[in-house]
């Protein structure tokens, strides 16, 4: 096992009682700065902005949801991507308790923005890779995976999503 899989694994055990488990991690405070923008400041004093891009009617057609979702019975799709420091990137991070604790921000942002919001789809798009963490994109995707699907609001359901080839993951109410 090389020495990157167990320094991860020791750093997973100390933060969650099991992959996805945020009862231990403490989000960062958010601001809400409009209907679709959040933001909230990270180690070394840098500035995480969220924002939650509408996709256009027309560009719906080229989303692919998985069938436990009910396409036609969404009233909007929105893209959820985040920046550090204005660098879109989720490969930013140097340590897990920091990529850690900005998911579970990042999930405190989802359950604020669906709060008044009905019938609609937030999907999530997964960047390059980080060397460091020694994640290879598949890891990524099913550590958010893991984290999204154990910490949604009630009554709502994740699952694999596409958009034109781009893999993702989707979160909607359960219909």
């Amino acid at each position: 096992m090389s020495v990157n899989v167990i320094k991860l694994t020791s750093l997973l055990e100390e933060h969650l009682l099991e992959i996805g488990d945020l009862k231990n991690i403490t989000p960062y405070n958010i601001n809400n700065i409009g209907y679709d923008k959040y933001k909230f400041e990270i180690e070394d004093d840098n500035i995480v902005d969220v924002i939650f891009t509408k996709i256009e009617k027309s560009e719906v057609e080229y989303v692919d949801l998985a069938p436990i979702f009910k396409k036609s019975q969404l009233k909007g799709f929105y893209n959820l991507g985040y920046s550090i420091k204005g660098i879109s990137t989720q490969a930013k991070f140097s340590n897990i308790r920091e990529l850690l604790k900005v998911m579970a921000t990042l999930m405190e942002v989802v359950k604020d923005f669906l709060e008044d919001k009905e019938l609609i789809c937030i999907l999530i798009f997964e960047e390059n890779k980080d060397e460091s963490l020694s994640f290879t994109k598949g890891q990524k995707s099913l550590l958010y995976k893991s984290i999204i699907s154990q910490n949604l609001p009630k009554g709502y359901i994740s699952g694999p999503a596409k958009f034109v080839n781009v893999d993702g993951l989707a979160i909607s109410p359960k219909i």
